[in-house]
């Protein structure tokens, strides 16, 4: 399966606050746009291999809630469990052949679907994604439509990312079946499983090494239920903050 770490999304009351604590601790985040459709609106700061984190808001929560879409739908539980890390993607250039070789592997998927988003500046970005529908939480699928280094060269001339060393390293999620649950991961996105603990802590986790990220499956009871709840962002300086319900260790 041909997939890169896309994204990271962080549900937040309001994506504008998000935005100002980054500015502060010396990254580059930047104003997104809405989705009309869902019934929410994000801010993004972008890093190295064009991954990004989205802090995503609800500014229209009767859409949100009567939405049909998957997205719209985890968004909607995100709501009511209150701030904190909700998912991640993984981008490919053919969303249609993930589909296809998500359904020989026996995962029932949902989708793809047409997402869209209209920018500060009017135009409309646009997209497709694909959902598996499991009973362990999965990420979900996207396809922009360009090669990377296009969106990569889009970014910069608007001035939405300025390139340096910084890049996403971890993500890890609370999870009742840590083992179980790398093992599906690792099985979808053919990556390698390890016995270990997560990075700063003395938790044990299962770690799932995915392209250009770590994904740690800890069996951590936390709050939010089955959802990530921490993530890594280097070079590191040793130092963990909690940010609207989640934590980041730069």
């Amino acid at each position: 399966m041909e997939i890169r770490f896309d994204h990271v999304v962080h549900y937040v009351n309001d994506p504008h606050d998000t935005m100002a604590a980054f500015q502060l601790l010396g990254f580059h985040p930047v104003k997104g746009g809405n989705h009309d459709f869902w019934g929410t609106y994000n801010t993004l700061c972008y890093f190295k291999n064009v991954a990004y984190i989205e802090w995503i808001g609800i500014n229209k929560l009767d859409v949100t809630k009567e939405g049909s879409h998957p997205f719209s739908s985890h968004l909607y539980k995100d709501y009511q469990l209150g701030e904190g890390l909700s998912q991640i993607a993984f981008r490919t250039s053919s969303i249609k052949k993930v589909q296809k070789q998500l359904s020989e592997k026996g995962f029932k998927t949902l989708g793809p679907f047409p997402g869209s988003r209209k920018r500060p500046d009017g135009t409309m970005l646009e997209w497709s994604m694909l959902f598996i529908q499991h009973t362990h939480p999965m990420p979900f699928f996207i396809e922009w439509g360009e090669e990377d280094a296009v969106r990569e060269k889009d970014l910069i001339s608007k001035g939405m990312y300025v390139p340096d060393s910084k890049g996403i390293s971890y993500v890890g999620y609370s999870v009742k079946e840590p083992q179980t649950t790398a093992r599906l991961w690792a099985d979808v996105l053919k990556g390698t499983i390890s016995d270990t603990v997560l990075p700063g802590t003395e938790q044990h986790a299962f770690k799932v090494n995915l392209d250009s990220i770590d994904v740690y499956f800890c069996n951590e009871n936390h709050q939010r239920g089955e959802r990530p709840y921490i993530m890594g962002i280097e070079p590191r300086k040793g130092k963990t903050i909690t940010l609207h319900g989640a934590n980041y260790n730069l």
